[in-house]
């Protein structure tokens, strides 16, 4: 997990520490999360993307509460 590309801060590995937790929730494991303040990019692996695109609303229904105006699946495989 990384922020902006750069080793996460301290009250950032709280909120991607939840995500991880909600993602693992609905079985999509493997993630790469990455924080572009106010984007969540969530990398999966090409396996799992169908499966988080049919949970797409209930993750940002889920996510956006932890600070992030947008949360984006990212089409590159992890």
């Amino acid at each position: 997990m990384e922020k902006d590309n750069t080793p996460l801060q301290d009250d950032s590995s709280a909120a991607f520490t939840q995500i991880e937790q909600i993602l693992h929730e609905f079985q999509i494991e493997n993630v790469s999360l990455f924080d572009h303040d106010p984007v969540l990019r969530i990398q999966v692996s090409d396996a799992q993307f169908a499966r988080a695109l049919q949970l797409r609303e209930t993750l940002v229904e889920r996510i956006k509460p932890l600070g992030y105006r947008f949360v984006a699946i990212d089409l590159d495989e992890v």
